[in-house]
């Protein structure tokens, strides 16, 4: 077997969680192993996680996999909760739509799709960078560390009878619940246990039920919980419900089918097709660090919790992007290695919260309210589950995951725009020169790898010939592209990790060029009716810049003027500390003539004509 024996990046798991990490790594050049100990190339298409929601659709799409499975998941845009047959619009899972018709994304909607779907496109898309990335069946059976500056891990695997070491730089966990890097690692993993039992199932069937395949569906029942109901890819339906059987009874097949029966009722309810069944006790737990040195834990190999509020595969994909482009980066030496630090700390803050919210949600689904809720004895634990879903759902639905200030996220008391440091970037509509359809902000950036500077230009004016960037805007423009263009910017130095995007508000025919009055940075797009600069809170008669980390997450704020320039030149500097070599790009004395496209894996800058 014509194996590597050394890889920069050695993955466990073939989830949702590692794949996405993987196909984040693969495309920044190094050589990446992702081991599965199962052959999930053979898994049944049923069974596990399947609701997605917006923030986990952005992040798909951002790194080219959600057109791949479009069209085959089903779109959850309504929901309605049936109580002893009577129906209602405004509990279980409406909270979602709520907060998505409010909000920017261009995902107004969840998405039911079955796991295997998902890490069949996840696959597809590492195939076409390196067909040998993914290898299952091969088992991590033990890892040590050695004095070895380049390849400090090795890992013995068995791979189909035989075993083999792989040297490798980093080590990433993402094998799940059970995880063998974590107890490998002796990564502490405390957590607590509930008494209860739920059921998750995949079925065709028919039923009376109104809206059931049009629908997401909670049905307040007096002894299964708040019951799940959600149509599914390939005409199935995945239902969830309590089932706390009797000690020692033999839970069979049949019997999770007649549980399902009364779980829905008054509605009736026949079996076709079973797919697939599981009955589990939830755990909430929570590994004490989601880092040891090279060491890193991602997705339910760091945090376990119930499906109640459907959160365990849209968690693991904000830890993929959030390791993944910061790994990539430390590998490409475009960052110091302390940044690898802050995705602990982060993913770990959010995964918190997560959990202290989940077991709120777990309890009240299973019909028991929290004591620090002081509801009163007669209280209905589906209205706190109700309230509790609404003041969450931001954060539910991956919108409103946000980061403290760290020295990534820069703290800011700059009044150049409202929008917050740690928080998602919004999106908004915005036009080419000379476009009439929109792209979205989050489009047009996409995922590179790169950070993203974005230059809030200020706002056109008319003059006697043409509208043009108002007298003051064109000004401070020149003198941030002037700082940036200077001998001494660090941005004339590489590799470099940033990308460049200027917004004019307002509608203009002529070149970007004599729009701006100087040269543009990278791609020039207009803002018509100035929402996006009322989204960011950006005064279109001052301009500004905003920074956006790779994974959409916004660190920094400057003003649109010179000074503007050497904060972004210092905020880089520092990011860099000491793994990153400096030396001046060719002719960097010399002002450009054209905006530069700049390359993440420091290879020359290359000029675009715009």
């Amino acid at each position: 077997m014509s194996e590597p024996n050394s890889v920069d990046v050695l993955v466990v798991g073939g989830g949702p969680t590692s794949l996405l990490l993987t196909s984040l790594l693969v495309r920044s050049g190094h050589k990446i192993l992702t081991v599965e100990q199962y052959d999930k190339f053979e898994q049944g298409l049923y069974g596990r996680a399947c609701m997605l929601y917006a923030g986990s659709l952005e992040i798909l799409d951002l790194v080219g996999v959600y057109e791949r499975v479009a069209d085959i998941g089903f779109i959850v845009k309504n929901a309605v909760t049936y109580k002893d047959g009577v129906q209602s619009s405004s509990r279980g899972w409406s909270f979602v739509q709520s907060v998505l018709a409010e909000s920017d994304t261009m995902f107004k909607y969840s998405f039911s799709l079955r796991q295997k779907h998902l890490e069949d496109a996840l696959r597809e898309v590492i195939e076409e960078t390196d067909s040998s990335a993914v290898k299952a069946p091969v088992k991590l059976l033990n890892y040590r560390t050695i004095d070895s500056p380049e390849y400090p891990i090795v890992a013995t695997v068995e791979d189909q009878g035989d075993i083999r070491e792989i040297h490798c730089k980093y080590l990433v966990g993402a094998d799940g619940g059970r995880s063998a890097v974590r107890k490998l690692g002796n990564f502490r993993f405390p957590g607590t246990a509930s008494p209860h039992h739920w059921v998750r199932l995949d079925a065709v069937v028919k039923t009376d039920m109104p809206l059931s395949q049009t629908h997401a569906i909670s049905i307040e029942s007096k002894f299964y919980g708040n019951v799940l109901w959600t149509p599914t890819d390939n005409g199935r339906v995945r239902i969830g419900f309590v089932y706390d059987q009797e000690p020692g009874t033999q839970v069979t097949e049949d019997l999770i089918m007649d549980a399902a029966k009364q779980a829905v009722h008054p509605f009736t309810l026949e079996f076709v097709k079973l797919d697939w069944w599981t009955i589990y006790k939830i755990g909430q737990h929570i590994a004490d660090t989601f880092r040891q040195g090279r060491v890193f834990l991602a997705g339910d190999a760091a945090h376990t919790h119930s499906s109640g509020a459907a959160q365990g595969m849209n968690t693991g994909f904000h830890d993929a992007l959030n390791l993944g482009w910061k790994l990539a980066g430390v590998l490409n030496g475009l960052y110091s290695e302390d940044i690898l630090d802050t995705y602990s700390s982060e993913r770990r803050q959010s995964a918190e919260r997560m959990m202290n919210l989940d077991k709120d949600i777990a309890a009240l689904i299973s019909g028991k309210i929290p004591d620090h809720f002081n509801a009163p004895r007669d209280a209905d634990p589906n209205d706190y589950l109700a309230k509790l879903h609404s003041t969450n759902a931001m954060f539910t639905t991956g919108l409103g995951i946000s980061y403290e200030t760290n020295w990534v996220n820069r703290p800011s008391t700059s009044h150049v725009a409202t929008v917050e440091i740690g928080h998602r970037a919004p999106d908004g509509p915005l036009f080419r020169l000379g476009r009439v359809i929109a792209q979205p902000l989050r489009k047009l950036v996409g995922y590179t790898g790169r950070f993203w500077v974005v230059i809030f230009s200020g706002k056109l004016e008319r003059t006697e010939t043409a509208m043009r960037l108002s007298p003051r805007c064109s000004t401070n423009y020149r003198a941030l592209r002037a700082e940036i263009d200077s001998p001494q910017s660090f941005f004339n130095m590489r590799p470099t990790s940033w990308n460049f995007l200027t917004i004019i508000s307002g509608r203009g025919s002529l070149p970007a060029s004599d729009l701006i009055g100087s040269a543009p940075l990278g791609k020039t797009v207009c803002d018509f009716s100035g929402e996006v600069f009322a989204t960011y809170g950006v005064d279109e008669n001052m301009g500004a810049v905003v920074v956006v980390r790779p994974d959409g997450i916004v660190s920094l704020k400057a003003t649109l003027d010179g000074a503007g320039g050497q904060q972004l030149g210092e905020y880089l500097t520092s990011l860099a500390g000491h793994g990153i070599r400096p030396s001046p790009r060719p002719g960097a004395h010399e002002p450009p003539s054209r905006g530069y496209e700049l390359d993440v894996e420091g290879k020359e800058p290359v000029q675009v004509l715009v």
